[in-house]
């Protein structure tokens, strides 16, 4: 039978079989509530995104999120999962050095429907790195200026980590001169940015 069409106790018994992790449970507790109370309206805005409590749960928690940035689309695909919004005025912004064109250190900014920004950072300090895609779930960020000089200062900051956490690494995991090549690109776009002499971060 289809979810929406079990009585209260059978969907609360369905309910019981999903497991939530705590980003989610309060929505949980939101529609649980709903469902005891008989209150149709909340139970219909939840059960519109998904066959079945995981699914909705999750695609709600997205739609909520993703308002944040102007997306209030309700599409689901083909699996029942909320379409991944696309953010607007998308940039790419590497970093390299001479060896090594496709570098892996880059800043991902883009725009939502409402005019607030958010980004992503990838970095590597030589075998080691790390990414992240372009997404609702980053910083909320009112400008692009801001939302540039955030990622900049993340990616300054997970260079001076892996300064600290590596620097007796001896398998090629911290590039030394790698890593300060790219802290110097970073640095330098972000005095630029800010119009002042950044703080000197001694990482090395």
């Amino acid at each position: 039978m289809d979810y929406k069409n079990l009585s209260k106790f059978e969907k609360l018994a369905e309910f019981q079989t999903a497991n939530f992790w705590r980003g989610e449970r309060h929505f949980a507790a939101v529609y649980l509530k709903a469902v005891w109370l008989n209150d149709k309206a909340v139970m219909d805005e939840y059960e519109r995104f998904g066959d079945r409590p995981y699914q909705f749960i999750t695609n709600k928690r997205a739609y909520d999120r993703g308002l944040l940035f102007g997306f209030d689309g309700k599409q689901l695909d083909e699996h029942g999962w909320l379409q991944r919004p696309e953010f607007l005025e998308q940039e790419e912004i590497p970093f390299t050095v001479k060896d090594k064109p496709y570098s892996s250190n880059y800043l991902q900014i883009g725009r939502g429907k409402n005019g607030k920004w958010t980004y992503s950072v990838s970095c590597s300090t030589g075998n080691a790195s790390s990414s992240s895609g372009l997404s609702i779930w980053g910083k909320v960020m009112d400008s692009r200026k801001d939302c540039l000089k955030e990622g900049l200062k993340e990616m300054l900051l997970h260079h001076q980590l892996a300064a600290e956490r590596l620097k007796d690494d001896t398998c090629g995991n911290f590039n030394a001169k790698f890593s300060c090549e790219i802290v110097r690109q970073v640095k330098d776009m972000f005095d630029e940015l800010t119009g002042r002499k950044a703080v000197q971060l001694s990482f090395f």
